[in-house]
């Protein structure tokens, strides 16, 4: 595995910094939310960098009234969301790159502080659990094993900060438009990139975000990233699975789940705490 330059050994007591980049395109329903719950972050070794792709529904409105508090943004064309993630990474002066994309969220302020306060981190990657948001609700999401990659990503990449010069020497494949960052983090991983894990609630993921729209081009990258025989019939099925998630997680479900298992399911995200 490559060689990386890390950013100088730390004094004990000091912290890693860590950049969150949110990468967005007419995302004005959403944004702000993700704006305010980066910038409410109780940690002050942290930049952040905003991607916009171009949007024209005031997206970049909202983005100008906290531009003094963002440590670089632009909004322009570009050719998708890895290579605004890529993009995002080159002006990146942070230890670690947190992407914390529209619509998603941390969750909750304390979040950075409770990882990195006081703490130096040598991994390639740490990650930890997340919430996944339904129209019903909320359900708590925990890192699988790694041998799940050939199918799956273990973690939510938006519960992850991953090396600053990791990503610099490996940039996301801009040859996948969806599934890049699966293909990332086992490409890394097969090279015996380091990873740790932190028991700790680090986002709250929007399940209804750009891959949850199963395309047939969709479905192909995926059989591309990982190496399945694509078929007619799993397909129907993956966009049956997919099409059924708004039943399966409706509010009824949500309301009766909350009382049977409230560590698992909730209808606030308040109603969790943190571990």
């Amino acid at each position: 595995m490559a060689k990386y330059t890390f950013r100088g050994l730390m004094m004990l007591g000091e912290n890693n910094k860590v950049t969150v980049v949110t990468v967005c395109y007419n995302a004005a329903t959403v944004i702000e939310e993700t704006i305010l719950s980066v910038l409410s972050q109780d940690y002050q070794s942290m930049e952040y960098i905003v991607i916009d792709g171009g949007s024209t529904d005031g997206t970049v409105d909202i983005i100008k009234k906290y531009s003094d508090r963002i440590a670089y943004w632009v909004s322009e064309p570009d050719g998708g969301i890895y290579y605004a993630m890529n993009k995002a990474v080159e002006h990146a002066t942070g230890d670690y790159v947190n992407f914390m994309n529209a619509g998603d969220t941390f969750f909750d302020s304390n979040v950075l502080k409770d990882i990195f306060y006081r703490k130096l981190y040598t991994e390639d990657v740490i990650y930890g659990s997340n919430l996944c948001r339904y129209s019903g609700g909320y359900k708590s999401h925990h890192p699988a094993g790694f041998e799940v990659l050939d199918k799956a990503m273990p973690f939510c990449h938006q519960s992850s900060f991953t090396r600053t010069d990791v990503l610099r020497a490996y940039p996301f494949d801009t040859d996948y438009r969806r599934v890049a960052d699966y293909v990332f983090f086992r490409r890394l991983y097969e090279r015996g990139g380091s990873f740790r894990r932190v028991d700790k609630y680090i986002c709250v993921y929007d399940e209804y975000g750009i891959s949850s729209n199963i395309t047939l081009d969709y479905y192909f990258e995926l059989c591309r990233a990982f190496g399945w025989k694509a078929s007619m019939k799993e397909y129907l099925k993956y966009c049956m699975f997919n099409r059924m998630k708004s039943l399966r997680y409706c509010r009824l479900r949500f309301l009766i789940s909350s009382y049977q298992k409230p560590g698992k399911y909730q209808l606030h995200p308040k109603g969790f705490k943190q571990m």
